[in-house]
This record gives structure tokens, sequence and C-alpha cells, in this order.
């Protein structure tokens, strides 16, 4: 849906009219009591990771309007990886075979699915 809305507009509006069903979603949540604002000793993180996501949804919708969506959605599928690495670094997983080997097929996923014909 995205690469159609950006057929008719450009990638920072996308992102604009993103951010105000988030806004929109959040106020849902508190007013609902779902959530609450509150600032705890995790807030810096969650700040932080806020952060990855609207710049990952800025690169999305960049690269969504200069690339073909298979390729730019496959390659945003291989996230895993990424995942994988950071998770065991900052939060001390384990890394097993298995993970190792589910990266591997996600990334040989990306590369039959991004391949020119």
């Amino acid at each position: 849906m995205s690469k159609v809305a950006l057929r008719r507009m450009r990638w920072p509006e996308l992102v604009l009219w993103c951010g105000i069903v988030y806004v929109g979603a959040g106020i849902v949540m508190l007013v609902t009591g779902q959530a609450k604002l509150q600032f705890v000793s995790g807030t810096g993180w969650a700040l932080l990771g806020t952060v990855a996501v609207v710049a990952a949804l800025y690169m999305f919708f960049v690269a969504l309007t200069t690339g073909e969506v298979a390729q730019v959605v496959s390659i945003s599928a291989a996230y895993p990886a990424v995942t994988l690495i950071l998770a065991a670094i900052f939060l001390s997983e384990g890394v097993t075979v298995v993970k190792v080997l589910g990266v591997a097929v996600v990334i040989a996923g990306v590369i039959v699915l991004t391949r020119s014909d």
C-alpha cells in the first residue's frame, strides 16, 4: 500500500501520516488505560529504539520511491540477521546453530528474490 501511496505523494508526507497514526494510537492507549507515560530506567532504551524505528521507516520509504517493491520488501525482511547479532551483544542471548541456519535461510531467500531476471 505504501508504494501505491508513493505514486501520489512524496515519502516525507507518508512518514508524516505514519506519525499521525502512531500518535493517535498512543492517545487511544493512554485514554483507555492500556498504557501510561512513565519515565523509568528503560526509558532511554525505549527512546533509542524509537529513533531506530523512525530511521528504518525513513529508509524504507525512500527505498520504495526508487526501487521495486519485491526487492525493497525482501531486503527489509532480512532484519532477523541484525536482530540475532544485536540480541547477542546487548541481551546476551545465545547464538545457536539453529538460529544461524535460520538467518542463513532468510538471507538466501533475500538473494533469490532480489536477483535480476
